[in-house]
Parts: C-alpha cells; sequence; structure tokens
C-alpha cells in the first residue's frame, strides 16, 4: 500500500471518523479524486475548528505517523509555501509524505459547521454539498493523463465536497488572499479546475451561488482584465483590502 493510496487515504479518514471528528478530503488527494493531475505530497482533510485537537490525538495514534522531526524547518509548515500551510501535521514514516489537517474557517468556511453526519457511510445522510468519494455518478473514473478518479471501494466514509463547491472555495480564497502567494494557487486552481473538472463535464455551474456564477463565466471567457475582474469580485464579496501589484502578473 503507497502512502498516498485509496486505502491509505480510507484508513486515515476512518481514523478521524472512529474518534467522532468529522473530516473532508482536501488537497492534492482531493485534486487527484477529480481528474486533476497533480503530485502528491500530502494527505490533506478539514475539520471543524474546534476539534483541531482532537483531530491531531486520532492521527498521533496511527502508526505510520511520526511528529515533525524539525518545524521551523519543515515544508509543511514553511511560510514561504505557495499553498495554504495545515493547522497540525505528522509524516509518514517511510516516505516524505505528510498528513495534514486544515482548518475549516480556513477552507470551507462559507459551509455550515461540519457536523456528524459526515460520520456515516450513508451518501444519503450527507448534506447537499457533499459526496463520498467512492460516488461513481458524481466523480470521473480513472482515465489516461488524469488523476486517480473516483475511489474504488465504499468500505470508509471519505467525504469530499462537490465540484461546485471545490470552485466556490478556490475563487473565495482568492478573493481573500489577493495580492499573496495564496491567492496565485488559488487562481491556479481555478484554471485547473475549468480544465480537467468543468471541461470534462463534472462541474454543474448552475449550482455555483450567485455572484459566483457570474464571475466565473467573466473569468472563463476572459471578458475583463484580471486586475479589474478581481477587484470587482472582491467588493462583491465583501473582501476589503487593496491587492498589491504582484498579482497583475497572474
Amino acid at each position: 500500500m503507497s502512502d498516498y493510496s485509496e486505502a491509505s487515504v480510507a484508513s486515515i479518514a476512518s481514523a478521524l471518523n472512529s474518534s467522532q471528528v468529522p473530516n473532508v478530503l482536501w488537497g492534492h488527494c482531493l485534486l487527484n479524486v477529480y481528474g486533476i493531475p497533480s503530485i502528491i505530497a500530502s494527505i490533506d482533510f478539514v475539520l471543524p475548528d474546534n476539534l483541531l485537537s482532537r483531530g491531531a490525538e486520532a492521527l498521533k495514534a496511527i502508526p505510520r505517523l511520526k511528529p515533525c522531526p524539525d518545524p521551523e524547518t519543515c515544508l509543511a509548515s514553511s511560510e514561504e509555501r505557495y499553498t495554504p500551510p495545515p493547522a497540525f501535521h505528522l509524516h509518514m514514516d517511510t516516505s516524505e509524505i505528510t498528513v495534514d489537517l486544515y482548518l475549516q474557517s480556513e477552507t470551507l468556511w462559507f459551509l455550515p459547521t461540519l457536523d456528524d453526519a459526515l460520520l456515516c457511510a450513508d451518501a444519503s445522510k450527507l448534506p447537499p454539498y457533499f459526496v463520498l468519494a467512492s460516488d461513481q455518478d458524481s466523480l470521473p473514473p480513472p482515465r489516461l493523463g488524469r488523476g486517480s478518479g473516483v475511489f474504488q471501494s465504499s468500505k470508509e466514509a471519505v467525504v469530499v465536497p462537490k465540484a461546485h463547491v471545490l470552485l466556490e472555495a478556490f475563487i473565495r480564497l482568492y478573493a481573500r488572499n489577493w495580492g499573496k502567494r495564496i491567492g496565485a494557487f488559488s487562481m491556479a486552481m481555478i484554471a485547473y479546475v475549468e480544465e480537467y473538472v468543468d471541461d470534462d463535464g463534472f462541474l454543474d455551474t448552475s449550482q455555483l451561488p450567485e455572484p459566483l456564477k457570474a464571475f466565473y463565466f467573466e473569468l472563463r471567457e476572459g471578458k475583463k482584465p484580471l486586475r479589474q475582474w478581481a477587484k470587482e469580485l472582491r467588493q462583491a464579496l465583501g473582501v476589503l483590502g487593496e491587492g498589491s501589484d504582484e498579482e497583475d502578473s497572474y
């Protein structure tokens, strides 16, 4: 079993579920599920802010996971990284892979607080903005040149946000972090969703709430300069402040 295999991801989700910690798959593993080819450097999960300590304890109980050997120099927690740093992470003992926990307030803050409905492998009980990673009706199959696609086993409850929720998260993260490295990362993720999810028919844009749907189509069609588009997006979402000129290059 590789460190980032479906079984490995499912085992980590199972450990969190057993500790009554609602969780949602995030990061590069999630991108792969949606057919976005991505190098796996970590296995990431989002959980409620108030359950971070319980989630961390659940991970510490997994024998293969070890404490960070040097937090000051570790790339997983570096302030120089282009992706948002996790709130907590451990290392796989046989590779460079990390297991990361992210706070909902930093990722999916626009959704209701994650609750116990996510702990059960019954898809009918999930909130409407989530699906199981094994849902073959919603997620792409494994394809050459794409990511891993839908999970082949439904034994463990690995929950993922629907495609339109993933896109909404990246758009909101871009608006929140405009002019920063993380903002540039979020714009790249929006482009990946467009190319690998929307263009392949796995994004229901009708589910995007306004004004995000209108802004997504404006961006997709290239109707406005990016800086103007970003400024109007931030105003529409009530995000205060100005970004730097650095963002003009993206």
